[in-house]
C-alpha cells in the first residue's frame, strides 16, 4: 500500500486540505514523521467519512445529501411565505393596485382626452371664418388652453369613492397587481 501526503490526498478524494486535517485530527499517521505526515487512501477515506456524520446519525450538509436538500426546500419556502406575507403587507398599505384599476382609469382618462380634443374644431369653426390668420391662431390657442386646464383636473375619482358601475367583488385570483 502506499501513502500520500495531506495536500495529495485531498486532491484525490476531492476535498480541501483543512477539511481533511480535520477529519484526521484523531487518527494517527501510517508512515512518516511527525511534521510530514503520511496516510493510506482507506485510512483517510475512513476518517473523512466519521467526520461528515452527525452526533446523531444524519450526513452533513455536503450538498448532495437528503439534509441538504430538505433544507434547502425549508429554506425556499420560508422565503415564499415571507414574499406573500410581504405582498400582502403592501396591497393592505395600499402601495400595490390591480392592474385592472390602472387600466380602467387610463382608459376613462384617454376617452376624456379623445372627446375634448375632438370637440375642439367643431366649437372653433365658426368662430374662425373669415378671420385672419392671427386671429385664428389666438381663437385656436385659447381653445387648446381651456381644453388643457380642464383635463389638467381630476378626471377620476379621489380615494375611496368608487366607480360608477364598479363591480366590487373581483375574482383575487384573476387579477394582477401592479406596483
Amino acid at each position: 500500500m502506499y501513502e500520500y501526503s495531506l495536500n495529495r490526498l485531498a486532491g484525490m478524494l476531492g476535498v480541501d486540505r483543512q477539511t481533511l486535517v480535520r477529519a484526521l485530527a484523531g487518527t494517527s499517521p501510517d508512515a512518516g514523521t511527525d511534521k510530514k505526515p503520511l496516510f493510506r487512501v482507506a485510512t483517510a477515506s475512513d476518517a473523512l467519512a466519521r467526520h461528515r456524520v452527525k452526533p446523531d446519525g444524519r450526513l452533513g450538509t455536503d450538498g448532495n445529501s437528503a439534509t441538504a436538500q430538505l433544507t434547502a426546500e425549508r429554506a425556499r419556502l420560508a422565503r415564499e411565505q415571507a414574499e406573500a406575507v410581504s405582498l400582502k403587507n403592501a396591497v393592505t398599505r395600499g402601495e400595490l393596485v390591480r392592474l385592472a384599476t390602472v387600466q380602467r382609469g387610463a382608459e376613462t382618462i384617454f376617452a376624456a382626452f379623445r372627446e375634448r380634443c375632438l370637440s375642439i374644431p367643431g366649437k372653433i369653426a365658426a368662430v374662425c371664418e373669415m378671420r385672419s390668420r392671427s386671429e385664428v391662431e389666438e381663437t385656436v390657442r385659447a381653445e387648446i388652453h381651456e381644453c388643457l386646464e380642464e383635463l389638467s383636473g381630476p378626471i377620476l375619482p379621489g380615494d375611496g369613492v368608487s366607480w360608477v358601475g364598479e363591480i366590487d367583488a373581483v375574482d383575487d385570483e384573476d387579477e394582477e397587481i401592479i406596483q
